[in-house]
């Protein structure tokens, strides 16, 4: 078995904004906004998407230990310790030879900057 493990960090200011994107029916919607980010990987070939193992992860640290969260996760926040909040959720696609991580906000909030995130991606086939 083959194997292949990458690590990433995506910084606020590498996220891509796609703003009013098309709703169900085709119209421009400003609560479609979202923001993502295309990690190339040459090993993603049609074999490993067809056939492999495609696992991608929040990879967050708690002291010295690393803890991997699996996408989706979502990060629930409070305003100033109100019960009214949002939710942030980070998802991925993969296609051959990428993975697009996906940033949305359910409060559709999208002039907040997105935070920095480590992704792991791990392949095997």
């Amino acid at each position: 078995m083959n194997t292949k493990t990458i690590s990433r960090t995506v910084y606020s200011n590498n996220w891509i904004k796609v703003d009013n994107f098309p709703g169900w029916d085709g119209v421009e919607d400003s609560g479609n906004t979202f923001f993502y980010y295309d990690l190339r990987i040459p090993e993603l070939s049609d074999f490993v998407f067809n056939k492999g193992v495609m696992n991608a992860y929040l990879e967050t640290y708690d002291g010295q230990v690393t803890v991997l969260t699996p996408l989706p996760f979502d990060n629930y926040y409070r305003y100033n310790y109100e019960w009214a909040g949002w939710t942030e959720q980070v998802t991925c696609e993969f296609s051959l030879q990428n993975v697009r991580f996906i940033l949305k906000y359910n409060d559709f909030d999208v002039d907040r900057p997105p935070l920095d995130y480590t992704f792991m991606v791990r392949l095997a086939w």
